[in-house]
């Protein structure tokens, strides 16, 4: 069955316009059962504004099969330009929801980042909480960025799901840089998920979430974070009609030329 969805383009990505519900169903778990390879990008206004400033990075999401709005500024920029994007889709959202898939119908799932702690949490965690997953493998994320034989270990585990928690760009870049390696696999970048399943950082309550101010709680936990934050009202106000054309205009919209091979630093 072929499934028809629309795609939004903001600052030259291609956000794909979907449910979580419909994009798990209708596309990721099919995928998971034919045994395709598929590159997941969740992508936050800090990462849209990162493939403006890194070319190598902008090819890099390009060549993700789906890139989904994880960030309300995303899908407000969207609204902006009359075409709204249905919902924020996050990738800890998408950990958990891939998580009991994997419990329920024994899925092999690798996990790779974090630091040794948190990932080693993680594992007890998923044993106790998603009894059915079958862990391929694990690896802490201190390694250097191209590692080949990192690569060539877990590939040879076969993972049906592959997380990678390196941080925003490094873990895009790596399965940009290995993802042919594997015969198989649902490849998705989930960034800090792992801190937050290993209860290493608490997320949100529900009513923040609920209220799309999880921005605000973690800066009101994190203040070091405002800088960081800040790039999603620049990413907004890239997305006003009239002040894109002015910094356009200004030369303000033009992309940097800095190059990072495959987007990792």
């Amino acid at each position: 069955m072929t499934v028809k969805y629309n795609k939004v383009k903001l600052m030259d990505i291609d956000f794909i316009n979907i449910s979580r519900y419909s994009f798990l169903k209708k596309i990721i778990y099919p995928s998971i059962e034919q045994e395709k390879k598929c590159f997941i990008v969740t992508a936050n206004p800090e990462v849209v504004i990162a493939t403006r400033d890194d070319p190598d990075f902008k090819v890099t999401v390009q060549s993700a099969d789906y890139v989904l709005a994880d960030g309300i500024g995303v899908v407000n920029a969207s609204r902006l330009i009359n075409d709204p994007i249905k919902e924020r889709v996050t990738g800890v959202d998408l950990m958990y929801d891939l998580l009991k898939y994997a419990s329920d119908n024994k899925k092999r799932v690798f996990f790779l980042g974090a630091s040794e702690e948190v990932n080693i949490k993680v594992i007890d965690i998923v044993k106790r909480d998603y009894p059915g997953v079958v862990i391929a493998g694990r690896k802490n994320g201190y390694f250097n960025k191209y590692n080949d034989k990192i690569a060539d270990s877990v590939a040879a585990t076969k993972p049906d799901i592959i997380f990678v928690a390196l941080g925003a760009k490094r873990q895009e870049g790596w399965i940009h840089h290995y993802m042919d390696k594997f015969e198989k696999g649902i490849f998705i970048g989930i960034g800090g998920s792992f801190d937050v399943l290993s209860g290493h950082v608490k997320r949100a309550p529900k009513i923040w979430i609920k209220m799309q101010l999880e921005w605000l709680y973690r800066l009101i936990k994190e203040p070091h974070r405002l800088r960081r934050d800040l790039k999603v009202f620049e990413f907004m106000l890239l997305h006003v009609p009239v002040i894109k054309t002015v910094m356009k205009w200004l030369g303000f919209s033009k992309t940097k030329p800095r190059s990072t091979r495959d987007g990792i630093r």
